[in-house]
């Protein structure tokens, strides 16, 4: 079911109600990691660390080059930024639609050198600098997109990419083969080949991906996918038919 008066419908015409209940809901969040976790607290620790492996394997492989500057949106208090990016990269901006997350990650993170701009804005507004980041990491939000909305951001990531950069989303799959809607954080969770029609709608080509273990049973499946604009993906990379990184 969907709450009274908000439609479901992933391609909603008119989502202003849906974004204004979602921002609504994080607003009033715990901001903690079980908070940003959905009462999960206990994923914090595999999550972070298979990213981390995702994220060496993509060097060793050459998909990512550069560890100057990178970007965690969707970022709520800055758990990943935190734990993954900042460890990893020089400089690491956020973006985040709640402000009082984006103050709360202020005292959550403490003084770092490497912890660049703090931006207040949901993604389907955020546009990202020109050529300014080696990544841009995108974790469990891109389902309160629309799909209309999900497309058009990703293509603005492309925009904000260094030479060699890459986007990264891990998200939740369904494992349905349909959108199913959470008319409590007023998101939808994606089957895999709708991400991957909506990637191709944005001119974008995966070349890694790899499955989320030691989740608990019953959760939705969970996959990061690395990708680079279709068109400066080399032959050698096309030809790797997206492969999962071990």
């Amino acid at each position: 079911m969907s709450a009274a008066g908000v439609s479901d419908d992933i391609n909603c015409e008119n989502p202003k109600e849906l974004y204004e209940k979602a921002e609504e809901y994080w607003a009033n969040a715990p901001r903690d990691d079980d908070g940003m976790l959905g009462g999960f607290a206990h994923l914090h620790k595999p999550d972070i660390t298979q990213s981390r492996n995702f994220l060496s394997g993509l060097h060793k492989k050459g998909f990512l080059s550069s560890n100057e500057y990178a970007i965690d949106c969707g970022a709520g208090i800055g758990r990943v930024t935190k734990h993954l990016l900042l460890p990893a990269f020089k400089k690491v901006d956020m973006v985040e639609l709640v402000k009082k997350l984006v103050e709360k990650s202020d005292s959550y993170i403490g003084p770092n050198p490497s912890m660049g701009e703090k931006f207040v804005s949901g993604l389907q507004d955020f546009v990202p600098e020109k050529g300014k980041y080696d990544l841009i990491w995108i974790q469990w939000v891109s389902g309160h997109l629309t799909n209309r909305d999900f497309t058009d951001f990703f293509i603005r990531c492309k925009d904000g990419l260094r030479e060699n950069g890459l986007i990264c989303l891990k998200e939740n799959l369904s494992d349905s083969g349909k959108p199913l809607f959470d008319d409590e954080d007023h998101s939808w969770t994606r089957p895999e080949s709708l991400v991957i029609e909506l990637f191709n709608e944005a001119g974008l080509t995966v070349v890694a991906s790899e499955q989320q273990r030691l989740f608990p049973k019953g959760m939705y499946p969970v996959k990061m996918f690395a990708m680079k604009p279709t068109t400066s993906v080399t032959k050698a990379q096309a030809k790797t038919n997206m492969p999962t990184l071990i």
